[in-house]
């Protein structure tokens, strides 16, 4: 199978006497017990800003090794870097990390043309073509050519699916694009479709700003993590330019420490991450599309037939210049012969009205709740939920339909605000904000559009807030059922909120800041 064909190329690198004691070893002895040796720790240089997409990769290592081999990650490797993914390269090469995982889209600038179908433009456009492409022989013939930097691939992990985001005007045909400057990451393939269309292609950082570009190629999930919707006010829904995978790597020293099968066990997790990561890309693209849809910063836009057939004749430039290399140009046949049995996969939609004016609700006033870590874990919070923007005083008021909050945690330097719509039905309450920010040590403040509802009870001044019945913990906020909201006063007003960061002037339309 391709699998084996990866790990044998290691013999050819010269290891094979290096890896002759360990071969054949198992994570078992004879009697049937747990191997006593220590684990094999592996470090992970990732050029995201978090661990979210290799998580299941990461999983399925320490599951099929029974934990003899381990994985630590250090995330934002050369962070704000427009370079980040081509030095992560170079450092993996040095030996400064074990293993490395990057974009698909940055191999062409080292000379590693065997993945540039996957960035082909307006080529794989639903996330059942990636995954079947990355399930095929194509996906271990791609990484073949990571062999002549010395470095050996694992897998090819899906990544989101990427569309045009306008700034000031919609990206739909060809004429839409000249003359405006394109962000993207660093990509060979990328750039020359952008230049195709009439526009200049601008490099930037992941996650860097996107002010001062006519547009950008982004995927939902970055739009709504980064905020772009703040500053892109368009975002064509019909038309994506590409997927954005993610290959996991290895330097071939690393390796070495591994016994045969610890070593099949990498590329058997990733492998069997692709369906599990498939889902986890859907699910995240269908959240963030609702939240940037609720945020009503940014209009949802599909191209006509006409600009769509216009768009693939104006790209048609890329793929001669792809076609130039034979095993480019039957990578894509091959892509082109497998999308034929895909139907096209529904745009993003979004088709809400402005929320109408709240009225005054049984819960109107002031309340406060005092958390700690201790209050969280004890709630069941996930780790990334642990950070001093959870912690300390929160001060609250409700009032006709509208929230804000205010929450100071003076020794974790945190002083941040939120605000939006309030909706009450019954006993079920729902959060939808317009904004949030303060001083953020981790970032983690609200953004626009997010939405969150909870089943409440109040007796003698205590409102005490649940998850509805079938939510999960970690789609809601733990903060909001970790400590019940002892009410202060029934009378909204302003004077409570944190003096560090009160919420902003127009948070409550009836009251004055």
């Amino acid at each position: 199978m391709a699998r084996c064909k990866r790990v044998d190329a290691l013999v050819a690198m010269g290891l094979a006497l290096v890896l002759l004691a360990g071969c054949g070893a198992s994570a078992l002895n004879k009697a049937g017990g747990k191997n006593p040796l220590k684990p094999v720790v592996l470090a992970l240089a990732n050029a995201q800003g978090d661990t979210e997409e290799i998580d299941g990769f990461i999983a399925a290592v320490g599951r099929l090794s029974g934990g003899t081999v381990r994985i630590e990650v250090t995330s934002k490797w050369r962070w704000r870097q427009v370079d980040s993914e081509e030095g992560l390269i170079g450092d993996v090469r040095a030996g400064k990390a074990d293993l490395g995982v990057v974009g698909t889209r940055a191999w062409d600038s080292l000379g590693v043309l065997t993945m540039r179908a996957l960035s082909a433009p307006l080529l794989i456009q639903s996330y059942a073509l990636q995954e079947r492409v990355l399930q095929s022989p194509l996906e271990a013939q791609m990484l073949e050519g990571l062999s002549s930097l010395g470095l050996v691939g694992l897998g090819i992990l899906p990544g989101p699916l990427r569309y045009p985001l306008g700034v000031s005007r919609p990206l739909l045909g060809p004429s839409d694009y000249e003359g405006l400057r394109i962000g993207l990451q660093r990509s060979l393939v990328g750039s020359a479709t952008f230049r195709a269309l009439g526009a200049t292609p601008v490099w930037f950082p992941t996650g860097g700003p996107i002010n001062g570009l006519g547009g950008a190629e982004q995927g939902v999930i970055s739009i709504e993590g980064n905020q772009y919707n703040l500053v892109a006010r368009y975002l064509t829904t019909n038309v994506v330019l590409w997927p954005r995978p993610l290959v996991l790597f290895a330097n071939p020293k690393a390796l070495a420490r591994l016994t045969r099968s610890q070593r099949h066990v990498l590329t058997d997790a990733g492998a069997a991450d692709v369906p599990v990561e498939t889902g986890w890309l859907i699910d995240n693209d269908r959240v963030n599309t609702a939240i940037l849809c609720r945020s009503y910063h940014m209009q949802f836009v599909t191209a006509s037939p006409v600009e769509q057939r216009a768009l693939e004749r104006a790209v048609q430039p890329v793929f001669a210049s792809l076609d130039r290399d034979p095993e480019t140009r039957r990578q894509i046949d091959e892509i082109e012969a497998l999308r034929k049995s895909f139907a096209v996969q529904p745009a993003p939609t979004c088709a809400l009205a402005a929320p109408s004016p709240g009225r005054a609700s049984a819960l109107d006033g002031v309340y406060q709740q005092m958390l700690s870590y201790a209050s969280l874990k004890k709630a069941g919070a996930q780790t990334s939920e642990l950070v001093p923007e959870n912690i300390g005083v929160y001060t609250w008021v409700f009032d006709r339909g509208h929230f804000a909050f205010s929450q100071s945690y003076p020794q974790g330097r945190s002083c941040t605000w939120g605000y939006g719509n309030l909706t009450v039905r019954g006993h079920t309450l729902t959060e939808l904000f317009s904004d949030g920010g303060g001083i953020s040590p981790t970032g983690a403040t609200n953004k626009p559009g997010e939405e969150f509802t909870f089943d409440w009870s109040y007796y003698r001044g205590t409102l005490t807030m649940r998850l509805p019945n079938g939510t999960v913990l970690g789609t809601e906020p733990t903060a909001d059922i970790a400590v019940p909201y002892r009410q202060i006063s029934t009378t909204p007003s302003w004077g409570s909120f944190a003096k560090g960061c009160p919420p902003p002037a127009n948070a409550l339309p009836g009251l004055s800041g």
